[in-house]
């Protein structure tokens, strides 16, 4: 069995990273000069830290090919198994709780990256059968654990049963489509008898998440079905290998954020709040002087919340000054950036777009002096480069403000034999290319790289990674991760 790369160690430079190289590159001897195929999902997709779970990837041609994985954390080292589609997740006791990213790749291409994720509570996976009440309530579950489960055809819906305490309020937490899996999954739970008492469909994104409190000692069912994403024409329930879920249900009570009492603040503030019922606003006094630059954001939407937020800034005597709803096309927290138009007492409001509200529309709110900044978008997630030869990664630069001093892209990380001269950024931003070469006598080498922005005025020094957007078909809401910022680089070398 052969221990795979993680990110940390999958760097390579010069004298023992060099025969690291040699090594990985005899290692494809034994099979065909090929990409790897589709990827499409892995299960389960996860498991709870200090273990090590079994798992299979699925896909088209993957039985065909010796894989190699890389995983982007070295807390989660992946091992290949004794067939084409076998691995194994070993994670460290010291693992942190969340996502993580994995991929397939070979010695001339990489598969896009997939979500894996840690949790702290006991793994379960589904037995079949279980469509029905019947079938769920032989495999009864203890409260705080993590079910895994596929929705493997058109029409399934998987049931599990869970013991519950009367006033124990209890948490049932969906990933399938935070994990890419191609699912609009939604939830139902119900009680003995079979009749619904609570239902969840969307969230912050396509996963439904349920809360509820028992009245009453005894046995619940919740159960899991999907429409289909992207959106069909039909409303059938979908399914397929791919389509991956983790089922988190907790009664541990949920860590408490004190709230930021509305009213006089001073700035610059980190405000922590709640829209706690319907049509509620939260109202923030603060003085300013003509002139102040401040920039306002939002996170409610990236901290899971149920709030889709908006902001107004008011004068004294009422009238709106300025409003944000969504930040961008990538974001539905909003954020501004606003100028004082004179001296005095000012007011930012927050609210819910829908005039919702309820325990669950939390979030934090940030008051602060503008100062630019900006982010680097790459235009995909891995490149392949021939020996002799060169490939273009476009930058696609964005800046909130004007920087004094240059800006520059660079390519970092880069294996030995292949070499990018940096390029000037314009200060407003815009897009620009570096270009990888590889000297003819290169060593083959597959490992990912990263692309770094770097300021040079005094003021406003910094270094930004470049990141590519987890690709997935029409996002309608966050994945567990969103971007990256280790883009793949395979260097391929022809056989004699």
């Amino acid at each position: 069995m052969r221990r795979e790369m993680t990110n940390d160690e999958s760097r390579t430079t010069t004298g023992r990273s060099a025969l690291a190289v040699v090594i990985l590159a005899s290692s494809f001897c034994s099979f065909a000069f090929a990409a790897p195929h589709a990827f499409e999902s892995l299960f389960p997709a996860g498991g709870q830290i200090g273990s090590r779970v079994e798992t299979l990837v699925s896909g088209k041609g993957l039985e065909k090919e010796t894989l190699l994985v890389w995983s982007s954390d070295p807390h989660v080292v992946v091992l290949s198994g004794d067939k084409p589609k076998k691995f194994f997740l070993n994670i460290a006791k010291d693992a942190v709780p969340g996502p993580y990213l994995i991929r397939l790749y070979n010695e001339s291409d990489a598969s896009p990256p997939r979500i894996i994720e840690v949790g702290k509570f006991e793994e379960v996976l589904e037995k079949e059968p279980n469509d029905t009440l019947a079938d769920a309530k032989k495999a009864e579950g203890k409260m705080n654990v993590t079910f895994n489960g596929v929705l493997e055809k058109a029409g399934d819906a998987d049931t599990f049963a869970i013991r519950a305490q009367k006033g124990k309020r209890i948490r049932f937490d969906l990933h399938g489509y935070a994990l890419g899996s191609p699912m609009d999954p939604a939830m139902r739970l119900l009680n003995e008898r079979g009749v619904e008492i609570a239902a969840g469909h969307d969230t912050h994104n396509l996963d439904p998440r349920i809360e509820y409190t028992p009245t009453a000692d005894g046995t619940l069912f919740v159960q899991l079905f999907a429409f289909a994403h992207p959106p069909a024409a039909d409303v059938a329930f979908k399914g397929s290998a791919s389509h991956v879920y983790r089922l988190a249900v907790t009664d541990e009570s949920k860590a408490v954020t004190a709230l930021s009492e509305p009213g006089k603040i001073t700035l610059p503030a980190v405000l922590n709040g709640c829209i706690s019922k319907a049509a509620e606003e939260d109202a923030y006094t603060f003085t300013a002087k003509k002139g102040d630059d401040l920039q306002i954001s939002m996170r409610a939407q990236r901290l899971r919340s149920l709030l889709d937020a908006t902001l107004r800034i008011e004068d004294e005597a009422g009238k709106s000054l300025q409003q944000a709803d969504d930040a961008d096309k990538d974001s539905l927290d909003p954020a501004l950036r606003w100028k004082a138009p004179k001296d005095g007492e000012f007011k930012l409001v927050v609210g819910d777009r829908f005039q919702h509200g309820s325990a669950e529309h939390l979030y934090e709110l940030t008051v602060k002096p503008f100062v630019a900044s900006l982010t680097a978008t790459l235009d995909t997630h891995a490149y392949r480069l021939e020996a002799g030869k060169l490939v273009e990664v476009k930058v696609t630069v964005k800046t909130n403000g004007t920087y004094a001093g240059k800006i520059k892209a660079q390519a970092v990380q880069l294996p030995v034999g292949v070499t990018a001269e940096s390029v000037d950024v314009p200060v407003k931003g815009g897009d620009v290319k570096l270009t990888l070469k590889a000297t003819a006598e290169v060593l083959a080498n597959q490992a990912p790289f990263g692309v770094e922005i770097v300021t040079s005025a005094p003021d406003a020094a910094e270094t930004v990674k470049a990141s590519y957007s987890i690709p997935f078909t029409e996002p309608r809401g966050d994945l567990l991760i969103m971007t990256d910022t280790h883009p793949w680089l395979t260097v391929v070398v022809k056989k004699p």
